[in-house]
């Protein structure tokens, strides 16, 4: 299933949620979406499902625009996160999932080895008003899961979970992965805990899409630097000058390291020139910039 939308806009009175933006979502792929706090994502997500409806543009599943019955089908198929979720506290979680299934025509049954991945047995007994909010955002997960969607959207998914919920959030996503071809899209403010999960990245700023693509093809296309750190016992000249010959630049030092900024097309020059020198220092490790660094490298 490919989910495309083509100049998608969204007014809030005189406000623009949403500009102009179009993509395409091909199927099995995993896309995170990236932006600061107001820049549109959730929006944009909410849109992408059918639950609020654009001021202009289209949503096209498979190359065409839904009816209303199409869009009742389509939405059988999507599992939804939101990033805040209200629940009955007067029900346990286990009624909470119960109601969840009603409305969406599925069973429990469905999912039952991986709910409990998700959420124990024993908090499923307790009432909702009694969980933490970690308690409630894995109670969020199982109710996206609920209808074993071919499309999985998450909003701010890992928002209240400590680093072990964070770990085991993502091995379940992966575990659903490895059982079925799923779309996921991912809407994250946390940079470095998904820039090693994404297929693609989406980064938006002030309700327009300013970038998409896949990590490489973003910072090359972006001409960040690559950063190559050297381990040295002292201060080394014929490094900083081999460096600086073969077009590295921002050399310095920090706490025993050789630093430098070395752009791609010098990539290879550079490591070939240092390892003819390599009883000169005694390790040598080249990092590719981050997802933090593309979101700021983007205007």
């Amino acid at each position: 299933m490919v989910l495309e939308l083509k100049d998608i806009s969204k007014l809030y009175g005189e406000i623009k949620a949403v500009d102009s933006v179009s993509m395409e979502i091909e199927e099995g792929e995993i896309l995170g979406l990236v932006g600061p706090n107001g820049s549109g994502k959730s929006t944009l997500l909410r849109i992408m499902i059918g639950i609020i409806r654009p001021t202009s543009g289209r949503v096209l599943v498979n190359g065409e625009e839904l009816s209303e019955g199409g869009w009742k089908d389509f939405k059988r198929s999507v599992g939804y996160m939101p990033e805040r979720v209200s629940f009955y506290d007067n029900l346990t979680g286990m009624e909470t999932l119960q109601l969840f299934a009603r409305v969406k025509g599925g069973g429990l049954d469905r999912i039952y080895g991986l709910l409990q991945r998700i959420i124990s047995e024993e908090v499923l007994r307790r009432k909702v008003g009694g969980y933490s909010k970690g308690m409630r955002q894995r109670l969020n997960l199982a109710q996206a899961l609920l209808n074993d969607p071919d499309i999985l959207v998450l909003d701010e998914p890992t928002s209240g979970l400590d680093p072990v919920g964070t770990r085991e959030f993502y091995e379940i996503l992966e575990e659903v992965r490895e059982r079925k071809r799923l779309t996921v899209v991912l809407s994250s403010h946390i940079l470095g805990e998904i820039e090693d999960k994404m297929d693609r990245v989406a980064v938006m700023k002030n309700g327009a899409l300013k970038a998409i693509g896949s990590m490489e093809t973003l910072y090359r296309g972006l001409k960040i630097p690559l950063r190559i750190s050297i381990t040295l016992r002292e201060r080394d000249e014929v490094l900083e000058g081999l460096l600086q010959r073969e077009g590295a630049i921002d050399i310095n030092y920090k706490n025993g390291y050789l630093l430098a900024s070395v752009p791609w097309e010098k990539k290879l020059n550079v490591i070939s020139a240092v390892m003819e020198e390599k009883e000169r220092f005694d390790d040598l490790s080249i990092r590719e910039p981050s997802l933090e660094e593309v979101f700021f490298g983007v205007h």
